[in-house]
């Protein structure tokens, strides 16, 4: 998130600073910041929950914020519909199967991952409401910057350490505030001017099936056969979710 907010700041500043665009509301500050809570909140629980979930299973359920973005958003006019709540109960139902089935995650996991689900469908609601109130580039330093303070905490709190890391690490870091988030966040909230927060999320349904693959090869993660029969469950769940969330 740090680093995200660095490599972000000059172009954002730079742009401001040349633009009379004046959408930046106290009210658009206030949401940023709302939105970069969650945001820390979730990457914090979902990153913690693959020290005691399979690859597979942390981000199946993560993903889950689909859902959660389809209830949050009923406090904005956009109410889950009836097909929706049904795939919302089957995707529930996946994931309680779906720790269970793999030996090498525990509840522990599952939970944190879950905590990130709420919490990312909290972040995207958010996020769509903020796209009346401020500019998208002010939008996303605040929204980066608060995610790495709240992230700091709870660094903090748990007694991680902050430096001293391998450089490789450095390098590993540094990617990801390049290509997931600054890349992939902010095109995410891009979407949102255009799109409901339901059928932003669920075009990141592909992200646990590929991080699987990549966990497969890359970490040697197996996980036993039923983990990927309840992970179609709850993908199916949210694609229902998301096809009727496109229809509306």
């Amino acid at each position: 998130m740090l680093f995200s907010s660095i490599l972000l700041a000059p172009f954002i500043l730079e742009r401001n600073s040349q633009s009379n665009y004046q959408k930046n509301r106290s009210s658009g500050i206030i949401l940023g910041v709302a939105a970069g809570t969650m945001l820390g909140i979730h990457m914090s629980s979902w990153l913690e929950s693959l020290a005691y979930a399979s690859v597979a299973v942390s981000t199946t359920i993560v993903c889950t914020h689909a859902l959660f973005s389809s209830l949050f958003s009923s406090v904005i006019g956009e109410p889950p519909k009836k097909t929706q709540i049904i795939g919302i109960l089957i995707s529930i139902l996946g994931v309680f199967f779906i720790t269970g089935a793999d030996p090498s995650s525990t509840v522990l996991g599952g939970l944190l991952a879950l905590i990130g689900a709420i919490s990312g469908g909290a972040y995207f609601t958010l996020g769509r409401i903020s796209r009346h109130e401020m500019s998208l580039s002010k939008y996303l330093l605040t929204t980066y910057s608060t995610a790495g303070l709240v992230s700091l905490l709870f660094a903090i709190a748990t007694g991680e350490k902050l430096m001293g890391f391998q450089s490789s690490s450095w390098i590993y870091l540094f990617l990801l505030a390049l290509i997931p988030n600054v890349i992939g966040h902010s095109l995410l909230n891009l979407s949102l001017r255009f799109s409901t927060a339901t059928t932003v999320t669920g075009s990141v349904l592909g992200e646990p099936i590929g991080a699987t693959i990549l966990a497969y090869f890359i970490l040697s993660q197996h996980p036993p056969l039923m983990v990927y029969i309840f992970m179609l469950v709850v993908l199916f769940g949210v694609g229902i979710t998301i096809k009727t969330g496109l229809e509306l």
